[in-house]
């Protein structure tokens, strides 16, 4: 079976976890990008460079505050920039790496979709309503309203092959999403 890697994106508070969480149930293999950075991110070397790059309180105990750094790096788009660089190579690799040993289908879940050039079969994006993300994101992170909203503004998304809408309920997201995966025959 030729390999396919299909992007699944979208804005912050889409839904893309729980589209990946459903075609794992399925049987489809997936991937998180986040999940491979944050690996890479509990390495000392990074969390050194992000010291340098932010300041020694954004990593105490030789940990990174996530929540602290993303309310800094959202708000300022070169320091982002900067910010960013110091994962994508290694997450890329990485993704790179469990591409080639897949066989059939791999969903990559990709948050920061221009982090680097990738050879996408398809792209995917999950979409819903800002106001849902907003609630959703701040419930689930506890962080403010204004902290979501700098997210959202830096995001950028590219056409889409498929769009999943994620308003509603479960029941509705796995329709929609039965649907795709028709239209894509997979």
């Amino acid at each position: 079976m030729k390999r396919k890697v299909i992007a699944l994106t979208g804005y912050i508070g889409s839904g893309k976890s729980t589209v990946a969480s459903i075609l794992r149930q399925w049987g489809y293999k997936t991937v998180d990008c986040d999940a491979i950075a944050r690996e890479i991110s509990e390495q000392s070397d990074t969390v050194e460079k992000v010291a340098q790059l932010l300041g020694k309180e954004y990593a105490p105990n030789g940990k990174l505050d996530r929540v602290a750094i993303r309310e800094k790096v959202f708000s300022d788009a070169q320091l982002l920039k900067r910010y960013q660089s110091l994962f994508f190579d290694g997450v890329k690799a990485r993704l790179q790496s469990i591409a080639e040993q897949t066989d059939g289908t791999l969903f990559v879940e990709i948050s920061v979709f221009y982090a680097f050039d990738f050879a996408w079969d398809e792209v995917w994006l999950v979409q819903c309503n800002a106001e849902l993300s907003v609630t959703r994101v701040t419930a689930r992170d506890g962080v403010s309203e204004q902290s979501v909203q700098n997210t959202l503004a830096r995001q950028q998304l590219p056409p889409p092959d498929r769009i999943i809408f994620n308003d509603g309920n479960v029941q509705q997201l796995q329709n929609a999403l039965k649907i795709a995966l028709q239209q894509a025959n997979l």
